[in-house]
């Protein structure tokens, strides 16, 4: 049962006072990842606020990354929500964590070395045509393909962290094992976008008709002083939110 304080303060904004209070009661596990949060009508009977005010808040507690919806019509809190909190309190800067593995998120995992091609050879520094690691990640959420990404690696950093070759899912993450065990820690990630047609291994893997309009998104994630630790390109359907939260950290 979901206990919150009924008074609440005027000068704040009433959504932001909720979702305070059930921001830490997730931080806390009071609310644990997977559970049902109040619904809007719920929130209007325990806060005394209106459905506009609830439907605010659940909208703010996805923004935020620390919900999402489940089967029906629940909305429940997010897995790696509780870090999520943490992290923000702490000035550091973080992206999703990885859900756990009974938590509907389910990760298949393929790794081979392949010939570069130009573009990607020339963004890990390699000739093209060098065989280097590709890593291959199809997730699926609640039996549905979510997302199809492909690392590339360096080899600099495949000497280090031989897991990556693994045909096997990475409790963490590979961005997160290769800080684990490289001690190379992202500082500095360059970002594209672009809606691009599904070939036809992309369509396979998500389960969407070729050349179907998918949004790729390419990242060079690198340490501070520049060098690179992965070339990563993540692709979802249409209609598909891949929910992210950062903090801005300094000026």
């Amino acid at each position: 049962m979901v206990k919150g304080t009924a008074e609440l303060q005027r000068p704040v904004p009433l959504y932001m006072q909720v979702v305070r209070q059930l921001r830490a009661q997730i931080a806390s596990g009071e609310l644990a990842e997977g559970e049902r949060i109040p619904s809007q009508r719920e929130m209007m009977q325990i806060w005394r606020i209106s459905l506009q005010t609830a439907s605010k808040v659940i909208g703010a507690l996805k923004t935020e990354c620390l919900a999402i919806p489940s089967i029906g019509r629940d909305t429940i809190v997010a897995p790696g929500a509780p870090a999520r909190i943490a992290a923000a309190a702490a000035g550091t800067a973080q992206s999703a964590a990885e859900p756990p593995a009974d938590s509907g998120h389910d990760v298949i995992a393929t790794a081979e070395m392949t010939a570069a091609p130009a573009d990607f050879a020339a963004i890990l520094g390699v000739p093209a045509g060098r065989r280097v690691l590709r890593r291959i990640e199809i997730r699926h959420v609640d039996g549905k393909p979510f997302s199809f990404t492909a690392f590339w690696l360096p080899s600099a950093i495949t000497a280090k962290a031989p897991r990556l070759a693994d045909s096997k899912p990475l409790p963490a993450g590979p961005i997160a094992y290769i800080a684990d065990v490289t001690d190379s820690r992202v500082g500095r990630i360059i970002e594209a976008h672009a809606a691009m047609p599904a070939d036809a291994d992309i369509a396979k893997a998500l389960a969407v008709a070729p050349h179907t309009a998918v949004l790729v998104r390419r990242r060079q994630h690198q340490t501070v002083s520049g060098q690179l630790i992965a070339y990563s390109e993540t692709t979802t359907p249409a209609a598909t939110w891949d929910c992210r939260s950062y903090v801005i950290a300094g000026t």
